[in-house]
């Protein structure tokens, strides 16, 4: 399957356990294959990862007449977990049994010794359904899921590479926030040289490869100087066109939001984390966002004007609006602000969404990300991601107009946080969602969840993926947090006790020792608060208040619809103020979350639908256990403590099914019962395992960059 690759890096024995049952001897070497009962994996390397490729025969099994199988597959001790979908590659010549195949990649550095790869896995699929659909897409929904755990012991094959696998480990380089924020500013400062004719467009194109590529020599000369006047620092750097490496890619994000600057909900902390992380890999990251009047400019280093563009917008022809860019750098990332000069003022009205022209507004921003982006003096991005609908023209903009421009051969990758902000699903290279359950719910025939493209999406399956959203560990970390009361750890939690105290006098609580219920920051424990929960959930607002229908949705009589859900909210907040043992926070307060994050015992997500769901992750990092509806990422990322058929390190919460109150409260109940009842097996075994799990972007930037390599033909 895989002969000829890597023939220089040997891999000499198969560690024996009892738990594996081998059905060749134990050895192996490049191109060979070690065989299980029902599984065949085959180890091949390639610098900087270890590929586990897998193949899979159900043998009547539980899996056999599946229409999809997925390897669920870790390494180290279920480390790194993730949903392989495997391809049905045909019946095996011999047996005529169905094949499923997938490769699964552990990067070196994840390796406490990286000549020692172990992995474990089990399999799981639909059963029963209809078959599937082309591009091999099953269906959502059909057919029963069932998994294949080699009869409760799991598959785990160990191996270990011949001296000299340890050749394999990256080369270090420094990476620190520091040098991040330091290589982000040289960036925008040769894009300010170029413009100004200091620096040839040859010369800012080798120094920001060198930028790119982590020069440090190149940073360190430009820290001496970056304090002078430009004409002092194009003289410095001007000298130092070197030798060059071969680049990685050059992306840039186009978004409404970016944390902690222009922050409304998660596609803020999402567009900033998936940044950081493949700036940290090696790619160009920057980002293109409005230069709204309410950004926190105290955020922003180093903001300095750029250019004037001239965006070709209206009705008529030849007519331009200016628009003036503005660089600065964000929490390491370079940033660049789009400012329109328009008698509508479209980015100085104090917010951020929630106007009549709201689609005026970002069409154009999308159409002068595309100008500023086709006129800068360097060489054109690879990929441009956009999300959401505030971005969306960017794909039908870019394919028919833009590439004739100077962006030929740029490609869009549109992500879609929430299936009801619509848009370039059609005109974009790759489609993303923000899970793989939300990419199979958002085919499905529900108004709720396809949003009236389920037809469109259908169309599109060839380059629709769902890929997780993961969780920035340097903000959301309870050894480190600055919010919070104590700091702790998987190893001792003591200190999250403290800070369950101080939350509840915070609060006006009682301290008693029983279960607080954290719900996406709000405080709640009677089944009223359940049931106006769903009550809002199907009126299509999510647990803030927040319009799940889109941005700028009106109600009755012209009246924005958030307006009527905060009535409610602030209804039962008065309904509930009178008791000891309930509160309800009806303000945007991050301090605070964090608090709760850390002080609470139970987070309850009982959503409708979810795309992602970044609460739930936050809540697993600091040992606070979730109780979730199983739809979309709640489904991908928590495992009932009761699921025989997921791996023990995997169960981390509660879940339920149906979107009904009995549900919850069921649910809920039992997390509670298991909670009193079993406060050892909770405090010693359940929270120090759901902290250990890692939901950091590794893995899912991995992914996104796969994407994007697919999308550029590569």
């Amino acid at each position: 399957m895989i002969d000829g690759i890597l023939k220089s890096v040997s891999a000499t024995h198969v560690l024996a356990r009892p738990d594996v049952q081998p059905a060749v001897e134990l050895s192996i070497s490049p191109g060979d294959v070690l065989a299980t009962p029902d599984a065949v994996v085959q180890v091949a390397i390639s610098q900087p990862t270890y590929a586990v490729h897998v193949l899979y025969r159900s043998r009547g099994g539980p899996l056999e007449g599946a229409s999809c199988v997925w390897a669920h597959i870790g390494h180290s001790g279920w480390r790194d977990t993730r949903d392989v979908r495997l391809s049905n590659i045909g019946p095996d010549g011999n047996s005529h049994e169905e094949v499923w195949q997938g490769t699964y990649q552990v990067p070196v550095g994840r390796l406490s010794a990286p000549w020692h790869l172990e992995v474990q896995m089990v399999f799981k699929g639909r059963v029963g359904g209809l078959g599937g659909h082309p591009h091999n897409h099953p269906w959502p929904g059909e057919g029963e899921e069932r998994w294949d755990n080699n009869g409760g012991s799991n598959w785990v094959v160990a191996v270990e590479l011949a001296p000299g696998g340890e050749k394999l480990v990256p080369a270090l380089d420094s990476n620190s926030a520091a040098t991040r924020a330091l290589t982000s500013s040289l960036l925008l400062r040769l894009e300010a040289l170029v413009a100004s004719r200091l620096l040839t467009p040859e010369q800012g194109s080798v120094l920001r490869m060198l930028a790119w590529q982590h020069d440090l020599s190149t940073v360190k000369a430009f820290q001496s100087v970056r304090h002078l006047d430009d004409k002092s620092v194009a003289g410095a750097l001007a000298g130092r066109c070197a030798w060059l490496r071969p680049p990685g890619l050059n992306v840039v994000h186009v978004a409404s939001e970016l944390a902690p600057i222009a922050k409304v909900g998660g596609l803020a902390d999402v567009v900033s984390s998936l940044a950081k992380a493949h700036q940290m890999s090696g790619l160009l990251t920057e980002v293109i966002l409005p230069k709204y009047d309410c950004i926190q400019y105290g955020d922003v280093h180093e903001l300095r004007q750029m250019c004037e563009l001239a965006v070709p917008w209206g009705p008529e022809p030849g007519r331009v609006v200016k628009a003036v860019v503005w660089s600065g750098c964000v929490e390491g990332l370079p940033v660049y602000f789009v400012e329109p000069h328009c008698p509508e003022r479209y980015f100085w009205r104090g917010k951020f969404y929630g106007e009549p022209d709201d689609a005026a507004r970002f069409c154009f921003f999308s159409r002068a990300a595309l100008e500023f982006l086709a006129q800068r003096q360097h060489e054109a991005p690879d990929v441009i991601h956009c999300h959401d609908w505030q971005a969306a023209a960017v794909g039908p903009l870019l394919k028919e107009t833009y590439r004739a421009s100077g962006l030929s051969r740029t490609r869009a990758v549109l992500t879609i946080h929430n299936m009801a902000f619509q848009g370039a699903i059609v005109y974009c290279d790759r489609i993303t969602t923000v899970s793989p359950t939300y990419a199979r719910e958002v085919l499905r025939d529900e108004p709720h969840l396809g949003c009236g493209l389920q037809a469109v999406m259908r169309r599109h399956t060839h380059k629709l993926e769902g890929v997780l959203n993961g969780l920035d560990y340097e903000t959301w970390n309870p050894a480190t947090d600055p919010y919070i009361s104590a700091h702790y750890a998987p190893d001792d939690i003591s200190g999250k006790r403290t800070c369950k105290a101080a939350l509840c006098k915070e609060l006006g609580l009682p301290f008693d020792g029983i279960t607080t219920n954290g719900n996406n920051g709000n405080n709640n424990g009677n089944a009223n608060a359940n049931h106006h929960h769903h009550d809002t959930a199907h009126n299509g607002h999510d647990n803030n208040g927040n319009s799940s229908n889109g941005h700028g949705c009106w109600g009755p009589n012209g009246r924005p619809l958030v307006a009527v859900v905060q009535r409610e909210w602030e209804a039962l907040s008065r309904e509930v103020a009178a008791g000891s043992d309930v509160r309800v926070v009806l303000r945007h307060d991050d301090a605070l979350s964090h608090r709760i994050f850390a002080g609470a015992d139970l987070l309850l997500v009982p959503s409708l639908f979810e795309p992602c769901g970044l609460t739930q992750l936050i809540a697993l990092r600091y040992g606070t256990v979730p109780v979730v509806r199983e739809t979309g990422g709640l489904a991908d990322t928590i495992r009932d403590v009761a699921h025989s058929g997921a791996p023990e390190p995997e169960r981390n919460g509660f879940t339920f099914v149906a979107p009904e109150e009995t549900a919850v409260t069921t649910a809920l109940r039992r997390a509670i019962a298991a909670y009193r009842d079993g406060r050892e097996w909770w405090a010693t075994e359940l929270v120090p395992r759901v902290m250990r799990q890692d939901w950091s972007w590794s893995q899912s930037a991995e992914r996104y960059r796969d994407i994007y390599n697919t999308a550029i033909g590569l």
